[in-house]
């Protein structure tokens, strides 16, 4: 049944979280743009961005959207004058970095406080996230796939000759993001009405076993997955503290859902800069389990004290690497 009042309350709570800090990091954004600060961010950007294939004028999304989340990722790439050239492909490969590397911060702390390293969490996801692009860079270089404009579903608030118009810009911004939200919690909710988490179960059950993820966190994988990493994460730190999940299984799953979470609101987001689908979907799910795959073949033949040093902390009350 449809819980209009639960609905609503999702849309405030999420809304105020976002806002308190999209607002302040716009103006924060705002104020570095107006001192020169992009420049310098530029320079030291440049060589990393041109290797993935994308403009230096996004360096301060990328950098913005690793910050805090791929709202204001957004709102902040609505305000650069990106050339009519941007093609989907840059598209794709902007969209999948984000989804790799958005609201570091916060998600490199649930990871830290559910028992993984945060240096080894932020290593996984900035590396995948340049692994990854590299590559889709070359495959559209090679075969000039996705070569058209890409549809940027933004608005344009880049034009602001006076504090004024800079103003109304980012009023219309936050409106349009306060839609998006609008419409993904009623999606999320259908979603959950008509059973679609289960049938997520049902297809991710074989790929968490070919992870080698075992089954007491899979549940935590499909909650990641599907509500996003502060859900599966919260649901981690409380199973992990029972000491019941050996340690291979949490720094699996974690590996897991750091790099492929809360797939319908957060791939639904990316859309609005115009990249394939398939890219940002299909082929980043491909990526993480065969990126997981590898690591946890590699990792679990290492000895404990580089688990203990390097891998998992003291967060994990169970010794065991199962």
């Amino acid at each position: 049944m449809f819980n209009i009042r639960k609905v609503t309350r999702d849309i405030i709570d999420v809304s105020l979280t976002l806002f308190k800090i999209m607002i302040p990091t716009l103006i924060v954004v705002k104020i570095v743009q107006d001192l020169g600060g992009i420049i310098i961010l530029n320079n030291i950007m440049t060589p990393l961005l041109s290797v993935i294939g994308l403009p230096n004028q996004v360096a301060i999304v990328i950098t913005t959207t690793m910050l805090t989340n791929p709202y204001v990722g957004l709102i902040v790439f609505s305000n650069l004058s990106i050339s009519g050239d941007f093609s989907i492909a840059q598209a794709s490969i902007l969209a999948s970095f984000m989804l790799l590397t958005h609201s570091l911060p916060i998600e490199v702390l649930i990871s830290r406080k559910s028992g993984a390293r945060a240096r080894a969490i932020l290593t996984l996801r900035i590396g995948a996230a340049f692994v990854l692009c590299y590559f889709l860079h070359t495959i559209f270089s090679m075969t000039g796939w996705l070569s058209d404009p890409a549809p940027v579903a933004l608005p344009d608030v880049s034009a602001s000759n006076t504090l004024f118009e800079w103003i109304l810009g980012q009023i219309k911004g936050v409106l349009f993001i306060q839609l998006i939200i609008i419409i993904l919690i009623f999606f999320l909710e259908l979603l959950r009405i008509i059973g679609v988490e289960k049938l997520i179960r049902i297809a991710l059950s074989p790929f968490l076993r070919f992870m080698g993820i075992g089954d007491q966190a899979a549940t935590i994988a499909i909650v990641g997955v599907t509500l996003g990493l502060a859900f599966g994460g919260g649901l981690l730190i409380k199973e992990v503290a029972s000491g019941t999940i050996p340690k291979k299984d949490v720094f699996g799953v974690l590996c897991f859902i750091n790099l492929l979470h809360s797939v319908f609101e957060d791939t639904s987001v990316a859309m609005l800069l115009g990249p394939s689908l398939f890219i940002i979907l299909v082929v980043r799910i491909i990526f993480t389990v065969l990126l997981v795959v590898l690591l946890m073949r590699i990792v679990t033949l290492l000895p404990d004290i580089i688990w203990q040093n390097f891998l998992t902390n003291n967060n994990i009350p169970d010794a065991r690497l199962g």
